[in-house]
């Protein structure tokens, strides 16, 4: 049996990122990857035709770019090849009849768009602005830092600081108030409420459920302040990097072959066998970026588990889920309002009270008649991804579909089965698109969607397609994800450490998880005892 320091089960972003950290502490590291490559929920492909690079799942980069990781390898990954494509036109609204909202990095052009609209809602885009800035002050700390932790205490004393400037009551509404709520706050017209609200559904966060505010609010100014950022020439280059990172560090990637179960002796966790029968000893310990329910039902089935880590896995819940169309086009989306040309991301599903039953639908295994689109225009952030000029690559990520099907609201589409229906229900995804950017249908050449099933079939811990790796509601967030017990990446098993979109800070490409999980294993002595229930 061949021995490592370390070994990290999962070959997606946080797992390479915990990786590189062990590997730059002097460890010896194996990272192991199920697929045939590394990546996870990052990856990129020729999905449609030859030459149209298509981002699989996630697109945005934003948050890895603002990563304390990225601060420190970014010249490294630079040297490796790895390079971003920003736009100044992060986000859009667009709206029957050819109505839209368009948020740009022209700071003085978008606060004139809202005046244009509407000068009230003008008023309250400055007002929540002035919010976002202390939020952003509190939230940031705790962000990139475990929970709880000594930057929880930095957050309280941000939280101080900002009470004469924006009122503490103001400041916790932002934290705790639905989408509704904060769009009723601020904004007076439809569209900037479902503008507002749009933000919260990329999460699993309807416009009535609380705690849902947070997330619109610093996403709606830090894309204005920042752009919106993509991996150029495909997302799948970022995991790449990452894995070269590791290998010039002396660490070993593995891909191919998944973990069948993760060895456990009466000092904690000693290893990892494959599904080939092939074992690997860790003698640090093991990161495991598999979502809870998975590693305590799968990976440790054969384990006493600790009680607390049991009750967790089965009260851990998974929210709706997700379905991805992508699309090669001989040409531009034709808007209604041809003002959203080459913006980064363009949502249509009209106002709130639409998000709010679309949600609803999906909760209830019903197919939505009218889904979210979040509609990403790659090829106009990054030219590269299209075959020759003049065509484009298309990602649109639709917001929220049933992980089963026990029928249909709008009543057209027959089936109870994913397999049966998805392209059906592709079809409804571009019926939608096409009123509001009429004639886009002619200007398919090819597409290939992906329902909640394939999702979860490509990656594991997309259980049920939900692309967000578990709820984000309040009672599974901040301490309590994925448990109070659970919630510093170090379970009751010693030596056995959790990483992923299922622990803090959750979903989303940021790069904080993996490197906490490898810094909790730094800190943890070898030769504590496990005796297990």
């Amino acid at each position: 049996m061949e021995e490592f320091d370390a070994v990290v089960i999962g070959g997606g972003h946080q797992g390479l990122v915990a990786a590189t950290v062990l590997a730059d502490a002097g460890l010896t590291v194996l990272v192991v990857e199920a697929n045939s490559g590394v990546g996870g929920a990052v990856r990129s492909g020729e999905v449609t035709l030859p030459g149209f690079v298509h981002d699989l799942y996630a697109t945005n980069m934003n948050l890895f770019l603002g990563s304390p990781f990225f601060r420190e390898y970014a010249d490294e990954l630079a040297a490796d090849g790895l390079r971003f494509a920003r736009s100044a036109r992060p986000y859009a609204s667009a709206f029957p009849n050819g109505k839209s909202l368009r948020v740009t990095c022209d700071q003085d052009a978008t606060l004139d768009m809202w005046r244009e609209h509407s000068p009230a809602d003008a008023v309250g885009w400055e007002r929540s602005r002035r919010v976002f800035e202390s939020a952003a002050e509190v939230y940031l700390p705790l962000y990139v830092n475990p929970q709880p932790s000594p930057a929880t205490l930095a957050g309280g004393r941000a939280l101080w600081r900002s009470r004469k400037r924006v009122g503490l009551s103001e400041l916790a509404a932002g934290f705790l108030s639905s989408t509704r709520a904060l769009a009723d706050r601020y904004f007076t017209t439809p569209e900037a409420k479902a503008l507002t609200a749009a933000w919260g559904m990329h999460l699993d966060y309807a416009p009535d459920i609380s705690g849902g505010a947070i997330f619109p609010l610093l996403e709606m100014y830090a894309d204005m302040l920042n752009g919106m950022s993509l991996v150029e020439g495909g997302a799948g280059k970022l995991p790449q990097a990452l894995a070269g990172l590791v290998e010039r560090r002396g660490g070993t990637v593995r891909t191919g072959v998944p973990v069948a179960r993760i060895d456990v002796d009466r000092t904690g966790a000693s290893g990892v066998t494959l599904s080939d029968g092939t074992r690997f000893g860790a003698r640090r310990g093991v990161v495991s970026t598999a979502v809870l329910p998975r590693l305590v039902e799968e990976l440790l089935a054969d384990v006493s588990v600790p009680r607390d880590m049991v009750s967790a896995a089965e009260r851990y819940r998974f929210g709706p889920g997700t379905f991805m169309l992508h699309l090669a086009l001989r040409g531009p989306i034709p808007w209604l309002d041809t003002r959203l040309s080459g913006f980064a991301y363009v949502h249509v599903g009209s106002y709130i009270d639409d998000m709010a039953r679309t949600y609803q639908q999906a909760m209830a295994h019903q197919l939505p008649d009218s889904p979210l689109l979040i509609v990403g225009q790659t090829s106009a952030v990054d030219p590269t991804r299209a075959a020759t000029e003049g065509n484009h690559t298309v990602w649109i990520q639709v917001r929220t579909v049933p992980a089963r099907i026990d029928g249909d609201a709008a009543g057209g589409i027959t089936g109870s089965d994913w397999e049966d229906v998805r392209e059906a229900f592709a079809d409804r995804v571009l019926a939608t698109l096409e009123a509001y950017a009429p004639g886009i249908k002619g200007l398919v050449l090819a597409r290939a969607a992906f329902s909640p099933v394939d999702l979860q079939r490509e990656n594991a811990n997309l259980v049920g397609g939900d692309s967000v790796s578990g709820s984000h509601h309040l009672d599974q967030f901040f301490l309590m994800r994925p448990s109070l017990q659970l919630n510093r990446y170090r379970t009751s098993i010693p030596r056995l450490f959790l990483a992923g979109a299922g622990t803090w800070p959750g979903a989303g490409v940021n790069g904080i998880s993996g490197r906490l999980a490898a810094e909790a294993l730094l800190r943890t002595g070898r030769h504590r005892r496990f005796l297990p229930n």
